[in-house]
């Protein structure tokens, strides 16, 4: 077992890293394209996107989950699941590209047709490459995978900033995502594991089962997360839908980065160890405390210096940015640690308890997202902060019963880090009416620095057991070692 714990150690420092470097270039480029580009050109891609990332988890079938599921899988069968895999991909390519006027019709945007159809190229892009990228996951290979992370990030945000320089607005940001997705599938195949496809689903029927099980929980899911823009698009013009992905996109970055990362590595990690379930649970909340440490300040700080970081990094164009960024990451934070859960228990391998939560998200946020809609785009923000804790309410306790963990230590690993990060966020709106009339780069960086004080010395003070943790987790990290148990 400690052998996972140092491969699944190795496997989140270069997965990590690969983050880190991808996302400083990307951002880095990303604040000068949100300058060059308008909300309405980011109000489209939203669209476009709610229709690929919902096509591609159809079109993906769960086949990469139940290559990394299976320890040992025979070299025929996986040759089936790459030849299923890229005729359902084709298939649902063609079909997405065929529909692009009638989902331009249904989203009441006409400019959306030839954007969706193009940027549906991606699905089949992908399935290109299931097979290496699945074999690496299962081994948690993912030193040559962070690697290939960096370098499509790097291209991906380099082709969109030329693109946006010669003012080509929707199409910088979809040929761009085109290209990462074409530089990626390039790079796993000409490094990983090869097979040639069958096109044939005979004898892999295990294999189908679980990945269908899984793809319907997914696209549900997806579906799910996606109902924001869905229902907002009724509602809200193009320019505000822009807007708010904008917002959604700084408010959700370490869950969509971060915590992609750690259930990429967590799903296998777990499911090799989920015959010892102390350890399971020890481990799992070392993590949510580890998660909970970095998440409340960073994503409540970027809710906190919202104004000035609109205003320092966008501009003018952006004012109207603002108050959405800061309502939307206050609930990130607990959808993070619950995330870690989720992870963990389809991992021991609950798939109906995992389809079940899906259920009842899918009733509860969709209505939430439905309600707040009708007072624009601050309602539909608000949505999430009443719509998600409802939602939890009636998931969490069936999940932690599973996993076989104590709510009470749940709560103990996240309430320090909340309290603390709580206490920053007073300490920010309390200086910044001393900061008033200050040039804003240099008010952002004063709250900054006095809100990272703030945290950090309320947290030493209730619970420097989460600093320590967080510290030693991060010189494990660099080592690349196994950490050690708590006690």
């Amino acid at each position: 077992m400690a052998d996972i714990e140092r491969r699944a150690i190795s496997a989140l420092k270069w997965a990590t890293a690969a983050k880190l470097v991808a996302q400083t270039v990307s951002w880095a480029g990303t604040l000068v394209i949100v300058r060059l580009l308008t909300p309405e050109d980011y109000g489209l891609m939203a669209k476009v996107a709610v229709v690929c990332s919902i096509a591609s988890a159809i079109a993906e079938l769960g086949l990469e989950a139940a290559i990394v599921r299976w320890a040992d899988i025979a070299r025929d069968d996986l040759r089936r699941i790459y030849g299923v895999s890229l005729l359902f991909a084709a298939a649902i390519t063609l079909l997405i590209a065929a529909s692009a006027p009638l989902l331009a019709q249904l989203f009441h945007e006409p400019r959306l047709a030839w954007p969706v159809a193009c940027a549906s190229l991606q699905i089949l892009i992908g399935a290109i490459a299931i097979v290496p990228a699945g074999m690496w996951a299962r081994e948690l290979t993912f030193r040559p995978l962070a690697k290939i992370e960096m370098t499509t990030g790097v291209i991906n945000i380099a082709v969109t900033l030329l693109l946006a320089l010669k003012g080509m607005g929707v199409w910088a940001l979809v040929i761009g995502t085109l290209a990462g997705a074409c530089a990626r599938s390039t790079a796993l195949l000409a490094f990983g594991q090869r097979v040639r496809p069958i096109f044939s689903a005979h004898g892999i029927g295990e294999h189908l089962k679980y990945g269908l099980t899984l793809v319907g929980n997914r696209v549900s899911y997806i579906v799910l997360v996606q109902s924001d823009i869905l229902i907002g698009s009724a509602f809200l013009s193009t320019t505000e839908i822009g807007r708010y992905s904008v917002a959604m996109q700084l408010a959700t970055l370490p869950m969509s980065k971060v915590m992609g990362t750690i259930n990429q590595i967590m799903l296998p990690a777990v499911a090799r160890q989920q015959h010892d379930r102390p350890r399971v649970q020890q481990n799992l909340l070392k993590s949510v405390g580890l998660v909970s440490t970095v998440a409340f300040p960073a994503l409540w700080g970027i809710s906190a210096v919202a104004p000035e970081l609109v205003q320092v990094l966008f501009g003018p164009k952006w004012a109207a940015l603002a108050p959405a960024l800061a309502l939307l990451p206050l609930i990130v934070p607990i959808r993070m640690v619950c995330a870690v859960l989720y992870t963990t228990s389809l991992a021991l391998g609950n798939r109906a308890l995992d389809l079940r939560n899906t259920v009842i998200n899918f009733i509860l946020l969709p209505a939430g997202f439905y309600t707040g809609a009708h007072w624009g785009l601050l309602g539909l923000c608000a949505a999430w902060l009443v719509s998600v804790p409802l939602a939890y309410s009636f998931t969490v306790p069936a999940v932690i019963r599973f996993i076989g963990i104590r709510a009470r230590d749940l709560a103990t690993e996240c309430a320090a880090p909340a309290i603390a990060a709580g206490v920053m966020y007073a300490a920010v709106a309390g200086l910044r009416l001393v900061l008033d009339g200050r040039p804003a780069i240099a008010a952002l960086l004063s709250l900054i620095v006095a809100g990272a004080l703030a945290y950090v010395a309320v947290l030493a003070l209730i619970s420097r057991r989460h600093l320590t943790t967080a510290r030693a987790f991060i010189r494990t990290l660099f080592a690349g070692g196994a950490p050690a148990a708590s006690d």
